[in-house]
């Protein structure tokens, strides 16, 4: 059995430790980039989470590996065919192709085309955001 966080839409921000038990080897729906699989998981304090209703969903975090420490990006940032914007030299961007490793719904490894401390472009749906633009970089409005 493997350890996994498990989060309940009913219970909102709170994270509760578990263990997979077993993998259906099918996909229950596909909807857009989501995929459902049913897993069998159990809780490793049942007490603290308290009565379930049926019909309560859960959201489950299987880690297959863990690559530490590493470069990586965005997974958002990441345009079609493994490539990112890169603020590269007088200030332009650069269209880089990545060599992705582990990834996530958060972040992608960067095993090869960028190093730490390069600055990705996080705001493609932007416009003119493309190759050979002249970076703008924005200060977050003051608050108050």
């Amino acid at each position: 059995m493997a350890d996994c966080p498990l989060t309940l839409d009913a219970l909102p921000r709170q994270s509760f430790a578990g263990k997979v038990r077993r993998v259906a080897p099918y996909v229950t729906a596909v909807e857009k980039q989501s995929r459902t699989v049913d897993i069998e998981a159990t809780f490793d304090e049942p007490a603290r989470v308290g009565r379930l209703l049926v019909g309560y969903s859960a959201d489950v975090e299987v880690v297959l590996d863990v690559h530490d420490p590493v470069v990586r990006v965005p997974t958002a940032a990441l345009l079609e065919g493994g490539r990112v914007l890169v603020v590269g030299a007088n200030d332009r961007l650069e269209d880089r192709k990545i060599k992705a490793g582990l990834a996530n719904w958060e972040y992608t490894e960067a095993v090869a085309g960028v190093a730490a401390g390069e600055r990705i472009v996080t705001s493609l749906d932007r416009p003119g955001v493309k190759a050979g633009a002249r970076v703008v970089i924005e200060s977050a409005p003051a608050t108050k």
